[in-house]
């Protein structure tokens, strides 16, 4: 009872033209576009216990440089972070039975230049999808930004002075 009454409500609607049609990406201005950002270096820096798996993945990643034409800088080794710690074997234990723990930390980094954010955040997201297990990456940008419209006006007003002298 109760769907029928339903169908017949929906039937109604749809012939009486009540439905709205829905918003498209072709309706929107040409002023409401926005510009892509432009970043002048994107420094990647990945850190992981096992330097071969690093090393695997800096061969990954300059390929994925050369085969998507993105100019970048050599991969970079620094020295390894090094911690060490030694604890009691048990709670209880004697200071005579120890463990020695540690661990050291290998960090690479490379940098990517003169890239649009589309570029940069479609390589970032295939880098970091196919990023090895146990290994931990940090990414900061530079970008380039257009400068405030208050210096913009002061350099104009400079630069009139100067011309008209």
């Amino acid at each position: 009872m109760l769907s029928s009454s339903l169908k017949s409500l929906a039937i109604t609607s749809i012939r009486n033209g009540s439905l709205r049609p829905l918003a498209t990406a072709t309706e929107t201005n040409q002023n409401d576009r926005e510009l892509d950002k432009l970043f002048s270096n994107i420094k990647i820096e990945y850190r992981g216990h096992d330097p071969a798996v690093l090393q695997s993945y800096s061969t990954f990643l300059l390929n994925a440089c050369y085969h998507l034409n993105i100019e970048n800088t050599p991969v970079q080794k620094h020295p390894y972070v090094r911690w060490i710690t030694c604890l009691n074997k048990s709670k209880f234990a004697h200071k005579k039975y120890k463990v020695h723990y540690e661990t050291r930390t290998h960090i690479r980094d490379m940098s990517i230049k003169n890239v649009t954010g589309s570029t940069a955040s479609t390589f970032l997201e295939y880098i970091q999808r196919n990023i090895p297990e146990g290994v931990a990456m940090r990414v900061d940008y530079t970008e380039i930004c257009d400068l405030p419209k208050s210096v913009k006006e002061v350099m104009e007003q400079k630069t009139t002075a100067v011309d008209n002298s």
